[in-house]
């Protein structure tokens, strides 16, 4: 997959030549160009190629083209306008290529698309293949706190690899449900959680101590045990952790998952197949776990592909 880090090395120009490789390569091997230039997209009438350009040096302002290759013809290359993409990011240019797939109805998009994206920056994704990272979190609340801090991640950082996050959340209500009792505790009031039919309790306001049943992680358990020792054999929990529900839901080969758990507190930690980030995590954090959770898709999918899996 090719995506340029910067689409200030992007030049767009409209040429008066065929687009095939010998005109492209003669076309530009006679021209000068800016010397941060390192791609150009090509037009000619409503037809795209894109071309790679080795120059000289990069002393001068314009510099000679010693070399010219041809990374898409116009059979393979697409432009599109999405003034809502922003071509700096790479996960939003793999968005406008998922789209296009999606409103032709085709499993992939072209090797090649283009984009005019925001303040009419121009830039290309070639042969998408993108590190596929699972999210899973648990809701209420809504939306699910993990993944909206991905989403957000994914919509700004230029430096993150085009990365396609799956998002899973398992609602803590049907687990709730799957469980019938006539009294829950809770280990707070954040999110809003409703069990209808049976009276709720916070484990935060240290309520009289009742028959219930404990929905929460290992960390609820050890805050219950330490107000309750008397109880602390005998009450019936159900874990919600999603790092311990994600161990339940296995990924497919060469993809990797992002989930969380208050047993972190400010570091991220891997496991197998899946990062784990603090519950509560700052968008920083976060944002370094998807980091880390898309750099470790990326290594698990070449592995799948060298053992001849199809990532």
């Amino acid at each position: 997959m090719m995506i340029p880090y910067q689409y200030r090395t992007v030049a767009f120009t409209d040429v008066v030549v065929d687009l095939d490789g010998d005109s492209l390569r003669k076309f530009f091997l006679s021209r000068q160009v800016y010397r941060r230039t390192r791609f150009v997209v090509a037009r000619n009438q409503d037809r795209y190629a894109v071309v790679e350009l080795t120059k000289a040096d990069e002393v001068e302002l314009f510099v000679d083209v010693t070399d010219v290759r041809v990374l898409a013809g116009p059979h393979e290359t697409l432009f599109v306008d999405r003034p809502d993409i922003d071509t700096a990011v790479p996960s939003q240019l793999l968005r406008a290529a998922h789209d296009i797939a999606a409103a032709h109805d085709i499993a992939d998009a072209p090797r090649c698309v283009v984009v005019r994206g925001r303040y009419e920056h121009v830039n290309f994704i070639l042969d998408a293949a993108p590190h596929r990272v699972h999210v899973l979190d648990v809701g209420p609340p809504w939306p699910a706190k993990l993944n909206d801090q991905v989403q957000r991640v994914v919509d700004t950082a230029e430096e993150l690899p085009a990365t396609e996050y799956v998002p899973q959340v398992v609602d803590l209500e049907e687990i709730a449900a799957g469980e019938p009792a006539g009294h829950y505790l809770l280990p707070c009031r954040g999110g809003g959680m409703s069990v209808p039919g049976a009276e709720i309790s916070y484990l935060d306001e240290v309520p009289p101590q009742a028959d219930w049943v404990l929905l929460g992680c290992a960390r609820s358990r050890a805050i219950h045990d330490h107000f309750y020792p008397e109880k602390a054999s005998s009450v019936r929990q159900v874990d919600t952790c999603p790092a311990a529900l994600a161990t339940r839901m296995p990924l497919p080969p060469g993809e990797a998952r992002l989930t969380k758990c208050c047993l972190l507190e400010e570091s991220i930690e891997t496991r197998g197949d899946t990062v784990v980030v603090p519950w509560g995590a700052s968008f920083t954090l976060v944002a370094e776990g998807l980091a880390a959770a898309s750099e470790l898709a990326g290594r698990l999918r070449s592995g799948t592909e060298r053992d001849g899996g199809t990532a």
